[in-house]
């Protein structure tokens, strides 16, 4: 499955109460298989809110991470390739490597880290947030939509250069039941597959996985809650894209749902990642 964002997408853990998935979260999920959508009784528990912020909210939060990112961020090692197609054919032809992916995050990943001041589950401090971070903090809690209690994570991905390639995992359980993703500046598709374990739980090889992809459209979010799977069995992802020529030069793009459906990505994103527990 894929998921075309940038939105606001939440991805919750399986039970809890929030609002049940639509018709219009389905407007951003596709099937890998056949690109057809994705619809509420097939959804894995991916949730969308487009344009969840403004372009002035955009810019205060999109600053506030540049900063945020110069005092405590590290260059996180993920997969560096995206492809580049052959025009005649569609081939892919190469890979180029890019530097791509500037990280802040409070949960101890390194030993070298420098931690922000909010810090991370039980000890996290959402009065030490930015304005506009706890902004968006209060704002998601207080929406009506999703019942969410305290805030036990925020993580910032600073990426460039139009390479958001993101590796198929999960996020740690003890980040919280809701996951939230705040995606900036830019579109992304992102998939989200189910696990071999969950695969060969229902007797599937693991390479026949069904990925249903979500495009993003910028400023939104979504969440993440498996009363069916996708908080915590459906790996999510970010494909390396593929560069292509395009009338106004060259561009990396998404597929989307498709192969000939392309999403052209901006040069930067910047994803806010917030886990809460549960209300």
């Amino acid at each position: 499955m894929r998921l075309l964002s940038p939105s606001l997408l939440l991805r919750a853990s399986r039970g809890l109460a929030t609002r049940a998935c639509s018709r219009r979260d389905a407007q951003y999920l596709r099937r890998v298989s056949d690109g057809g959508f994705v619809l509420p009784a097939a959804n894995p528990g991916v949730r969308l809110e487009p344009g969840f912020v403004d372009e002035a909210e955009e810019e205060a939060l999109a600053a506030e991470a540049r900063a945020a990112a110069l005092s405590f961020g590290y260059d996180y090692d993920g997969d560096r390739r995206a492809h580049v197609l052959n025009p005649a054919d569609g081939s892919i032809e190469s890979t180029r490597e890019v530097v791509n992916n500037t990280r802040v995050t409070g949960r101890p990943e390194k030993a070298d880290q420098a931690l922000p001041p909010w810090g991370y589950g039980d000890d996290f401090d959402e009065s030490a947030l930015p304005p506009a971070m706890g902004a968006l903090a209060g704002r998601l809690r207080g929406s009506g939509l999703y019942n969410v209690g305290a805030l036990r994570d925020l993580t910032l991905n600073l990426r460039r250069d139009s390479f958001f390639q993101l590796d198929p995992h999960l996020d740690p359980r003890l980040d919280g039941p809701h996951v939230f993703v705040l995606g900036l500046l830019s579109s992304v598709v992102t998939t989200f597959s189910p696990s071999d374990a969950l695969l060969g739980a229902n007797g599937l090889p693991p390479r026949r996985r069904g990925s249903l992809p979500s495009p993003g459209p910028a400023r939104g979010v979504s969440e993440t809650r498996p009363w069916r799977d996708a908080r915590d069995s459906w790996l999510h992802a970010i494909r390396p894209g593929v560069e292509v020529d395009l009338a106004d030069g060259a561009a990396v793009c998404d597929w989307w749902g498709q192969t000939d459906y392309l999403v052209r990505r901006s040069p930067s994103r910047i994803s806010i990642v917030l886990a809460f527990a549960e209300g």
